[in-house]
């Protein structure tokens, strides 16, 4: 099969039986990467994210007749974000915009009543309403819904995310990638997707960071071009068997100074959580976020955990959007505002970050731009009180957003 070709295949069963295997929860197989298509009433059905800026995020459309259309949100959650960003080898979900969060789409919404237990390979083998246009039946592209993936590949185990051995996602599981089949070209390659400049250093014979003795069983051929490891040529290790000598650890250049790193530890705290003072922080290294206050569980002093220390975030120039973002992440409603008629905070401590504004097509406040890392980035009275709107939720997220 050729990566990156759309596949499709004879079918000799008719309309009725093709409803009839797919309410069955028949998986269809020889699914294309890139675009996985099925086969509805003769029809392909192709899926892709859009408006997102990258290909695991953004607005979930399916085309269907020829015609891209959209999602209704309609019981639209993590799980099922989760089937998308496997069938599109983009890894974990980290989360389920509704809302036409990325924009409302045009021409039809497909899909309605989507309910997915989130093991599916495909969306096509969830739960749905027979598929047709459903503005038709008044539903606007005002609830389009979205998904936000964590994409095939990271590096982790090294001082933020430029940094660190690297893994790739098996639709499954992250995997680590071993050194005798990779390439300084990757590497380059991997740093321009992750938006960390380009590759310094390959490291080879590392030990493997928690394996269980699993490895990437594909060469990657990469040209150094290629905007995606996802779209370098792979092929099978020799014999089904990787040559190694252990995992392999790339440091790129780092141009990602401007927005607040991800988390790469394993038992950070899931979805984020509002904290109250002293609760420790279960990021080994940085990130995690949270409000202090004695009393309240959606507002209070906004602090990010870096370096093992707890330290505040400073207030200018944060609008409205990205106290949104920061009362969302937070499982505290979608609206915030700052509160500059508290008193100062007793006690000293680092002012971590400084000029966050987040822009329309960021979904956590680590995508933000900002300046982060220094230990006085303001002054003690430009320090982050926040107020959010909503009443604190339980939010279901990958550990890679917090």
């Amino acid at each position: 099969m050729v990566k990156g070709v759309f596949c499709s295949w004879d079918c000799a069963l008719d309309d009725m039986a093709v409803k009839m295997a797919l309410n069955g929860q028949l998986s269809l197989q020889g699914l294309c990467f890139l675009h996985l298509s099925i086969m509805v009433g003769g029809q392909a059905l192709k899926l892709r994210l859009m408006d997102g800026g990258h290909r695991c995020k953004g607005r979930v459309e399916v085309e269907y007749q020829g015609i891209w259309g959209t999602v209704s949100q309609y019981l639209w959650d993590l799980q099922d974000a989760a089937v998308v960003c496997r069938q599109l080898g983009c890894g974990d979900a980290f989360q389920a915009p509704i809302a036409s969060y990325f924009g409302p789409g045009v021409g039809p919404i497909w899909l309605f009543n989507v309910s997915c237990e989130g093991t599916e390979s495909a969306l096509h083998d969830c739960s749905q309403n027979p598929i047709k246009d459903y503005t038709s039946d008044g539903w606007s592209h005002n609830w389009d819904a979205g998904a936000v993936c964590s994409g095939f590949v990271h590096l982790v185990g090294g001082h933020g995310p430029c940094s660190g051995q690297v893994e790739v996602h098996s639709g499954k599981e992250w995997t680590p990638v071993s050194d005798g089949n990779f390439t300084f070209l990757a590497a380059q390659v991997i740093c321009a997707e992750l938006g960390c400049g380009k590759a310094v250093s390959l490291i080879e014979h590392v030990p493997f960071r928690g394996s269980d003795g699993q490895i990437w069983e594909e060469e990657f051929g990469c040209t150094g071009e290629e905007p995606e490891l996802w779209s370098c040529p792979r092929v099978p290790c020799p014999g089904g068997t990787c040559r190694h000598s252990g995992a392999v650890q790339v440091v790129c250049s780092g141009n990602q100074t401007q927005v607040l790193p991800q988390c790469n530890d394993s038992v950070s705290e899931p979805g984020g959580s509002a904290a109250s003072e002293g609760s420790p922080a279960n990021c080994s290294e940085f990130l995690a976020l949270r409000m202090v206050s004695e009393d309240q569980e959606c507002a209070g002093w906004l602090e990010v955990f870096y370096n093992g220390t707890w330290g505040s975030v400073c207030r200018s120039p944060m609008d409205d959007f990205t106290l949104s973002i920061v009362c969302s992440q937070l499982g505290c409603g979608d609206r915030g505002q700052l509160d500059t008629s508290v008193a100062l905070r007793e006690g000293s401590r680092p002012r971590w970050v400084d000029l966050i504004q987040c822009r329309r097509t960021d979904t956590s406040l680590w995508e933000c731009p900002s300046d982060p890392w220094k230990y006085n980035s303001c002054s003690p009275k430009e320090e982050a009180y926040v107020s959010c709107a909503g009443d604190l939720l339980p939010v279901s997220t990958s550990h890679h957003f917090l």
